[in-house]
């Protein structure tokens, strides 16, 4: 079994001339007053709360609609046997 072999990548030479000193990177400052469209934990929070009720609620819909749709269908028969 033979193994491939990668190329050899050389890297171009350092320039001899003048070279630009490096600068520090920049560092982002902290904003000292926050938007006021901006929300805050506790918008976020409720909303959070808010997003899983309705998920919930949804869920429960959608396990009621096997149930609504045999109701619906076999309702009217079940009351004629009674």
């Amino acid at each position: 079994m033979t193994t491939a072999s990668l190329p050899r990548v050389s890297l171009p030479a350092p320039s001899k001339g003048r070279a630009r000193p490096s600068r520090p990177p920049r560092v982002a400052r902290a904003a000292t007053s926050r938007p006021a469209s901006a929300p805050s934990a506790a918008t976020a929070a409720v909303l959070s709360i808010l997003g899983s009720i309705v998920a919930i609620g949804l869920a429960a819909l959608a396990l009621l609609v096997v149930p609504l749709a045999a109701v619906i269908v076999f309702g009217p028969t079940l009351l004629e046997l009674l």
